[in-house]
């Protein structure tokens, strides 16, 4: 949660965007994000699984989310965040529907899914992880994919706010996946034009 809690006040500080542009500040792996938080409401509207727009998003996202899994790993330990400027979020139908066709998404592929959903004034942050307990022989390609994670982390961290620095890493993890998330999207909206009008 403290990583995650990083990540969040990174963004914080965003500056807006348009178009279905990604963030361009964030480091944190969507794996160290825990559980969703949210109280029961009572609402009569039908299931977002059933919603048209979530079909055709869980689609296109099922490759992403397949991608995300790591090397070796038998398709285990996938994880995508996506850190979107609200009015990108509400072009999907908002961050309710946008985690609606990831859990969708996910549990095609046969991931037992925890989802997370955060919203503020000026970021929207959606997650999702394959949270199924791996096979012993999948464990070492999981343990050298967080390995991996960790050194970039950290040479991220060393680079502090060096422009020349950050430049030369290139795109974070999570820069990485939102821009993966956002040219699902686009080809999600572009198959079925008619399903977000």
């Amino acid at each position: 949660m403290e990583q995650a809690l990083v990540v969040l006040q990174q963004n914080l500080g965003m500056t807006g965007m348009t178009g279905m542009t990604p963030p361009t500040h964030a480091s944190t792996r969507p794996n160290a994000v825990a559980t969703k938080m949210a109280e029961p409401v009572e609402d009569k509207r039908p299931a977002l699984s059933k919603d048209p727009r979530c079909r055709v998003l869980a689609d296109s996202l099922r490759p992403v989310l397949q991608a995300s899994c790591p090397e070796g790993a038998g398709g285990y330990g996938g994880s995508l965040q996506a850190n979107l400027h609200p009015a990108d979020s509400e072009k999907l139908g908002g961050m309710d529907l946008i985690r609606a066709a990831m859990r969708r998404a996910a549990r095609q592929l046969g991931w037992r899914v925890r989802t997370v959903g955060y919203t503020h004034d000026r970021l929207v942050v959606v997650i999702v992880q394959d949270i199924r307990d791996v096979p012993a022989k999948f464990e070492d390609a999981l343990e050298t994919d967080l390995m991996s994670s960790y050194a970039e982390m950290h040479e991220r961290m060393a680079a502090g706010r060096a422009e020349a620095a950050m430049s030369a890493l290139g795109p974070s993890p999570v820069e990485r996946q939102t821009r993966a998330f956002l040219q699902a999207a686009r080809a999600a909206i572009a198959a079925k034009p008619e399903a977000w009008r």
